[in-house]
């Protein structure tokens, strides 16, 4: 098993060598610019900082799947895809207004799609469950709790490069899962 490691300026998890190398090369390239970007939308620093790293995460999942062609490309979709999904989650937030089930107009899903979305559900607690102990916690800290890298690596004592590690491991794993 890779060991998380103790250096800033690589990127999130391992991948083969020549797709390593070039994930290297574009996270040193392009992870500062992003940051900045960022963090003037964003307006915080931890923000930008963890989705940065998300889209990271998500780049070398995606490359470890298939051959980028244009990774430069595909991690700014990825970049606008978070950003897309957050103002989303925040909207959401903002407008979310509790109602009876009963009174819940809409469509009720059909009993295959409910099948599959129980089987799918049961694929990702199992593959959570699987997780060692601490990056399971690490995740679900993140994404359950809302924290971020650097509230979680405070919390557990640990370097937030170690936060990163264990929920960039955490995704690929959890993703392989999902697909079985």
């Amino acid at each position: 098993m890779a060991q998380p490691p103790d250096d800033d300026d690589v990127p999130p998890a391992d991948a083969g060598n020549g797709v390593r190398a070039h994930l290297d090369i574009l996270y040193r390239d392009q992870a500062p610019q992003l940051r900045r970007r960022l963090r003037g939308q964003l307006r915080s620093s931890e923000e930008a900082h963890d989705l940065v790293q998300d889209a990271f995460v998500r780049l070398l999942g995606a490359a470890a799947r298939q051959a980028l062609r244009e990774p430069e490309a595909f991690l700014n979709r990825i970049v606008r895809n978070l950003l897309i999904d957050r103002s989303r989650r925040l909207a959401a937030r903002a407008a979310h207004v509790p109602l009876d089930e009963d009174s819940e107009p809409g469509v009720r899903p059909s009993q295959a799609d409910t099948i599959e979305l129980a089987q799918m559900r049961d694929r990702y607690q199992a593959a959570v469950n699987a997780l060692p102990e601490r990056m399971r916690e690490v995740f679900l800290l993140h994404r359950i709790e809302g924290l971020s890298y650097r509230e979680i690596a405070t919390r557990l004592g640990i370097s937030h490069r170690t936060v990163e590690w264990h929920i960039a491991e955490a995704i690929v794993r959890i993703g392989k899962g999902l697909e079985q």
